[in-house]
């Protein structure tokens, strides 16, 4: 998966961004283009050796970013999110939870559908 992918994904998510500059952006995502154009909003801004600014929006260009700083919560794995589903798929929708719920260790999938994913 491309970062700027993954980025996008980050929406309504508060992170830190330092420019390369040295600038210390912290606010919450409101979107992420093709280009890693980063837009936040309820900004705190500190430029390098001066007091901080509140901003109620920020734009960053994408090639002024030297790291992000992500929450320490990830945003939600797609693939585990598909696996998931499948696992209830394959059991049955409104199917009884009570039987043995996952047949391959370290998954909660049943057998019939571990071939898909090995």
């Amino acid at each position: 998966m491309k970062l700027v992918r993954f980025l996008m994904k980050l929406q309504n998510e508060t992170v830190t961004i330092e420019l390369k500059n040295g600038t210390i952006c912290h606010g919450t995502v409101t979107g992420v283009d093709n280009s890693m154009n980063t837009h936040l909003k309820s900004v705190k801004m500190t430029v390098k050796n001066r007091e901080p600014q509140n901003l109620d929006s920020l734009s960053i260009r994408g090639n002024n970013v030297r790291m992000f700083i992500l929450p320490d919560t990830p945003p939600p794995n797609p693939v585990s999110d598909r696996r998931r589903i499948l696992a209830r798929l394959a059991r049955g929708v409104g199917a009884s939870t009570t039987s043995s719920s996952a047949d391959v260790p370290g998954t909660d999938l049943p057998s019939s559908c571990a071939a898909q994913f090995s």
